[in-house]
């Protein structure tokens, strides 16, 4: 003999009751489970293109090229989804091309590596539940060149802005993977003398962040 919905919950009350709470409790966990809380770690590989352009010198001098990036993050949200961060962040364009004026000449040496550094502090807001972040950090930048691992020349130290973009999904709890872009801006400057720069750099990368 069958029994009715109403018939069920009449004679059922507090198992329906319980099996309602549990599937309630259950989806609010999972959303809490991707919450941006709590400590905060960015690991960014990728790569694009770096340009340094020289400035206070006549004709125009230009050091440029492709290369690749790493970027590291380490912090705490303040609130849900809005970050505090440290950046470390680094690239590097190997045999890079010379443009003085309107020639250019391409890089003849394998070895060489034009490279720009950066360190700072930065934020980071994740749009939910899409789960996209927008970032912007502060930082001191430098701009150097190393010839097969040794460094042969360094600028002085300047400041610098980076703004990002990206979409990551969930892998676990607390980790998930992305795409994104960076653009990193450098302005160094030295009173003493021309070697003052202004420093550009764009890049696509990959993430992996816990959080």
């Amino acid at each position: 003999m069958g029994f009715s919905e109403g018939a069920v919950f009449m004679r059922y009350p507090s198992i329906i009751a319980a099996l309602l709470f549990t599937a309630t409790t259950a989806s609010a966990q999972e959303y809490d489970e991707h919450a941006h809380d709590g400590f905060y770690l960015r690991l960014q590989v990728g790569g694009g293109y770096l340009r340094a352009k020289a400035t206070d010198v006549s004709p125009d001098l230009v050091v440029k090229g492709g290369g690749a990036n790493i970027n590291a993050e380490l912090g705490f949200a303040l609130v849900n989804n809005f970050i505090l961060y440290a950046k470390f962040y680094g690239a590097s364009a190997p045999n890079p091309s010379l443009q003085v004026g309107d020639l250019t000449v391409e890089g003849q040496n394998e070895n060489l590596s034009e490279n720009f550094g950066a360190v700072g502090l930065g934020v980071t807001y994740y749009i939910m539940p899409a789960n996209v972040y927008l970032s912007g950090a502060l930082t001191y930048t430098q701009l150097s060149v190393t010839d097969d691992g040794e460094k042969v020349a360094e600028s002085d130290i300047g400041g610098g802005l980076h703004l990002g973009v990206g979409k990551e999904w969930w892998v676990s709890k607390n980790w998930g993977l992305g795409i994104g872009a960076e653009l990193a801006l450098g302005r160094i400057r030295n009173e003493s003398n021309s070697d003052s720069w202004n420093v550009t750099n764009v890049s696509l990368v990959f993430s992996a962040t816990y959080n």
